[in-house]
């Protein structure tokens, strides 16, 4: 939007204007990939998920795939242009946000038990592996996230055809909530980097075992720099970005953990893996 000539208060509107519409594109691109995603993994998710019998990770797979298209549906309605009340508004950005936390911590949930299970469902580390991820999604990254969400004030919009709810808000509890993610991720990706080499040295190198290990680690590289993304943007951008990648973080999650399912069973089938594979590496069902 260009701004030149206009009063400082307009010029300050008009830069709003375009914060604000940089964050609804990605909002909008986040709901094309969510159902591109689905469209292209449909006869795989049918094959490998609807087909097959009810278990915890069938659960889990429903729900990483599924939420997103009632929360990023509510974020996209609240980017979108529009006369809403500003309670409405409140309302349907507590709720996409609350819904965004249970969906990653979903997604995380299925990274953690593949994790545990390339260790070899170790008793030690799957301990470990559960109070780790309490830390992380009980206290670390709900708790300042939901005192974020008190500290917002939502304002009617000036152009409601142009411009969705509007809010304000100070980020820096956001941020400590990605510094979350972001502690995860990375020792999520140490340790499948850790036991990829230990693997290797084995002289484990089915396809299945190089498919495990090299989505593992490229999943872990993706969500580890999305988290450090949206931390930097946070802090270093305008207030007007605070949620510019926030959409996409959810919709990577959701993505990256359905495919790591049908990817196992995909390979798990080709492969006619039927018994327990050597050195006690098990795959989830």
């Amino acid at each position: 939007m260009d701004s030149v000539g206009l009063s400082p208060l307009a010029q300050e509107l008009a830069t709003g204007a375009d914060h604000y519409m940089d964050v609804k594109s990605l909002t909008l691109a986040g709901m094309v990939i969510i159902i591109f995603d689905w469209l292209l993994t449909f006869e795989m998710e049918v094959s490998h998920i609807w087909q097959a019998p009810w278990n915890r990770m069938k659960v889990l797979y429903i729900l990483s795939r599924y939420m997103p298209f009632i929360d990023v549906t509510a974020a996209t309605l609240f980017m979108s242009g529009g006369v809403l009340p500003v309670e409405t508004c409140e309302k349907i950005y507590q709720c996409a946000g609350v819904m965004f936390c249970i969906g990653d911590a979903i997604a995380d949930l299925i990274f953690t038990l593949r994790t545990w299970v390339v260790w070899g469902k170790s008793k030690s580390l799957g301990t470990g592996l559960a109070a780790f991820y309490v830390v992380i999604w009980v206290v670390a990254i709900p708790t300042p996230f939901v005192l974020y969400l008190r500290t917002i004030v939502y304002a009617p919009s000036p152009a409601p055809h142009i411009l969705g709810c509007l809010s304000q808000s100070v980020g820096l509890l956001f941020s400590v909530s990605f510094a979350g993610s972001m502690l995860f991720n990375l020792v999520m990706l140490l340790l499948m980097i850790i036991r990829a080499i230990s693997w290797y040295r084995l002289g484990a190198k089915s396809d299945l075992t190089r498919m495990i290990y090299r989505d593992g680690i490229i999943y872990y590289v993706y969500t580890f720099i999305f988290s450090t993304l949206n931390f930097l943007v946070i802090l270093k951008f305008p207030k007007d970005y605070t949620d510019l990648l926030f959409t996409m973080d959810r919709v990577l999650h959701s993505v990256l953990s359905c495919r790591v399912v049908l990817h196992i069973r995909q390979q798990r089938q080709l492969e006619v893996m039927e018994v327990e594979p050597p050195n006690g590496l098990w795959l989830p069902k």
